[in-house]
């Protein structure tokens, strides 16, 4: 026997067996059972979604002799579903479009059926009807024989003439869902004895586009290739899709304005058979769901974004620059079809994106003088010294970070333009200058570096950038417009060092009048608390070289809890009153005045 196709082999033979279309079954199987049965049916939608199995069903259970209708046992349903009933004629109207096919049919209309109740005509594509030979059928269509129902399946009804609508009862096909193709698909893998993955199953439901027979050829051919057990690696690699944690990863890369990573990216993907299209569509589907997620924070009505996936990417991108990404590679989609690879397309708007991102704030580069005073003042004195220590850091803060340091590009000022609260913020005046005899404690930041760990220091240099988009926002610009020239350069579990290129900035940063603000801060942005010392690059590099030193003769200090003598000694909630404020306090009194900062 001839091999016959997983859709073929499976198409439904009873209304329960139908995935999806509720709405269509329940109408009909209503009609028949009430003998409310019309003479001419129009069934709408996109392919694949059960037009012309609805429309056999239908042809069955007009002509079951069994119960319920269609019994798919008696002898009519037998044979409609073999294809040899005499009275159900099905027509391809593709290639019988012509007057004459439609004049042979209206004479054959008026022959009474010969073994059903019913001379049912399946004509499929319907929109491909001359005109003609529409308008030929139009008077046997609104007056025909008692024994004849017409049944017309279209995916393009736009095509088909009104006067031809007008006669019909109207049927629109929807898209299956996800949920019921996956569904329909796990009872064929169990019958055919196969093992494969929910994802899987979920991926190809998403290939087909809501088409149960296109599901169905996608699955065949993934079991063709791999019979055993099928992964969603396998249904990746046959159809040259990207996966979901690599499309966020190219997502990330785009937004660290690595345009030449984001082109290398790229060009191994099309290596690898990409299907540019689907993946632009991709992409857009990642970003909606970023923009939802930001404003609902509701996980359950995402279209691909998991908890796990929702952490890899939404805390480094706001909803505006996620819709100035949809905005660029929409437009590159439209363009897809003038063109033959539409590749060129996608590295514009890749291009595009990466510029954007460079070039959200106009960046003026501005002299600034170097105080001439010492950055960091440092008490003489050492802390004990052991010979043993329970954890080096692993070159988090090696010497190739003192390069790294020395190789930082001259201080930049950096103004958004057009964005009124950043200029807002840029006139306010930051904390009074400190003094400058802060001392901060050598032995607490040697304490920081010798807990240090590299994948903390990776993870907060990760998220660092993001500290400049809050510039422009007017409760936090104070905050970021303070911490966003500096450079996270070595962490630990609850401990960072901060690098500054200039004394001003250490100065803020460690005031501790500015500590409680810059911690809340840090914490929004960083996702944890971190208690932060900020350190000027010279010094740094000095303290770099001493801890080096100290390693290498194995006299690092023991590990301890942090400390910050220069924060701890003070009184972070105690707040300095203006004379306006204090007259406030004794109009009002003390219990109903509260200070809100702006």
């Amino acid at each position: 026997m001839a091999y016959k196709t997983l859709y073929r082999v499976y198409r439904p033979q009873r209304f329960e067996d139908v995935a999806g279309q509720e709405h269509i079954i329940t109408t009909l199987k209503h009609a028949v059972y009430e003998n409310k049965i019309a003479h001419a049916y129009l069934f709408c939608g996109p392919r694949g979604t059960g037009k012309t199995t609805i429309a056999k069903l239908l042809a069955k259970a007009v002509n079951c002799t069994g119960s319920p209708k269609p019994c798919d046992q008696c002898e009519n349903c037998q044979q409609i579903t073999l294809g040899t009933h005499p009275d159900v004629i099905e027509i391809d109207a593709a290639s019988n479009n012509g007057v004459d096919e439609v004049r042979n049919l209206i004479e054959k209309v008026k022959y009474a059926p010969t073994q059903g109740k019913y001379k049912v005509y399946i004509i499929d594509e319907f929109h491909m009807m001359s005109p003609g030979a529409s308008n030929a059928l139009l008077k046997t269509l609104e007056e025909p024989p008692t024994h004849v129902i017409f049944i017309f399946a279209t995916t393009e009804p736009h095509k088909i003439l009104p006067t031809i609508i007008s006669r019909c009862q109207r049927f629109d096909f929807t898209k299956l869902s996800v949920h019921d193709i996956v569904s329909r698909m796990e009872d064929i893998i169990k019958e055919e004895h196969y093992q494969c993955d929910r994802e899987a199953l979920e991926l190809i439901a998403k290939l087909a586009d809501g088409g149960m027979r296109d599901a169905l050829s996608i699955l065949e051919q993934c079991l063709a290739f791999n019979d055993q057990h099928l992964t969603v690696q396998d249904v990746n690699q046959i159809y040259g899709i990207v996966s979901l944690e690599n499309k966020i990863d190219f997502i990330k890369t785009i937004l660290s304005k690595d345009m030449k990573k984001a082109l290398s990216t790229l060009d191994d993907m099309k290596m690898n058979g990409i299907d540019i299209k689907r993946l632009t569509l991709d992409l857009v589907d990642i970003l909606k769901d970023i923009v939802i997620y930001r404003n609902t924070q509701d996980e359950s009505i995402l279209f691909v974004l998991s908890k796990y996936y929702l952490d890899l990417i939404v805390p480094y991108m706001g909803c505006e620059e996620a819709l100035n990404f949809i905005d660029i590679l929409m437009d590159a989609s439209e363009k897809y079809a003038k063109v033959i690879n539409p590749s060129v397309y996608f590295e514009l708007a890749i291009l595009k994106m990466c510029n954007q991102v460079q070039d959200e704030r106009v960046v003026h580069v501005e002299t600034v003088k170097v105080p001439q005073q010492p950055v960091v003042q440092v008490n003489e004195c050492q802390p004990e010294m052991d010979d043993e220590y329970d954890e080096i850091i692993d070159d988090s803060v090696g010497e190739d970070m003192i390069e790294e340091v020395i190789e930082e590009q001259p201080v930049i000022q950096e103004v958004v333009e057009d964005i009124p609260t950043f200029e807002f913020e840029q006139k306010q005046e930051i904390e009074p200058q400190v003094d400058n005899d802060i001392r901060v404690d050598e032995a607490d930041i040697m304490n920081i570096l010798v807990q240090a760990k590299r994948t903390i220091l990776e993870s907060i240099q990760e998220r660092w950038p993001i500290i400049k988009r809050y510039l422009a926002n007017l409760n936090m610009a104070k905050s970021a417009g303070m911490l966003c020239d500096g450079t996270a350069v070595a962490a630990c579990e609850g401990g960072l060092i901060i690098s500054f290129e200039y004394q001003p900035s250490v100065n803020a940063v460690n005031y501790y009048k500015n500590y409680k603000q810059l911690s809340q801060f840090l914490q929004e942005v960083l996702g944890n608390e971190y208690r932060f010392i900020a350190i000027q690059q010279d010094e740094w590099i000095k303290m770099r070289s001493h801890f080096i030193e100290l390693k290498r003769k194995g006299q690092l200090p023991e590990p301890h809890e942090l400390t910050l003598k220069h924060i701890d000694s003070h009184d972070l909630d105690h707040v300095d009153m203006t004379e306006a404020q204090a007259f406030a306090i004794e109009l009002f009194g003390e219990d109903i005045v509260e200070f809100k900062e702006d």
